[in-house]
């Protein structure tokens, strides 16, 4: 792990099995990002493309689809729920997204590297 890293082992579940992933949880990123090796192997399917933006600036266009993930570990156990993700070519790295984490009630502690129960905000009120 690099400093200032967090990490979480994902399963993520298709209509051909799951499988469980070590992946950056990167809150910079709005969805997750799993390469088309694994999207094939569990059968999951694009339903639509993005227009993603990089950190250099650059675009990207990505397979959009959709998969069951459920954060692993014996300190934090997320929900299960469906979420969006991006599918980008083998090789590069798998990453956990803002909106993953927040639809599995998870946070980033940024002072110990590790996810943490959230709780939905809701700032409006009569």
């Amino acid at each position: 792990m690099k400093v200032g890293e967090t990490r979480a082992t994902v399963r993520l579940r298709g209509p051909l099995g799951e499988t469980e992933l070590n992946m950056l949880a990167d809150t910079g990123s709005t969805l997750s990002k799993i390469d088309e090796s694994t999207a094939k192997r569990l059968g999951i399917r694009p339903t639509g493309t993005a227009a993603v933006e990089l950190a250099d600036g650059t675009e990207r266009e990505r397979s959009l689809a959709e998969a069951e993930a459920e954060i692993m570990g014996d300190r934090v156990m997320g929900d299960r729920a469906t979420v969006r993700i991006l599918i980008g070519p083998d090789g590069e790295e798998p990453l956990l997204g803002l909106t993953t984490l927040e639809t599995l009630r998870l946070k980033v502690n940024p002072l110990t590297r590790r996810l943490e129960p959230a709780k939905f905000i809701e700032y409006f009120s009569n």
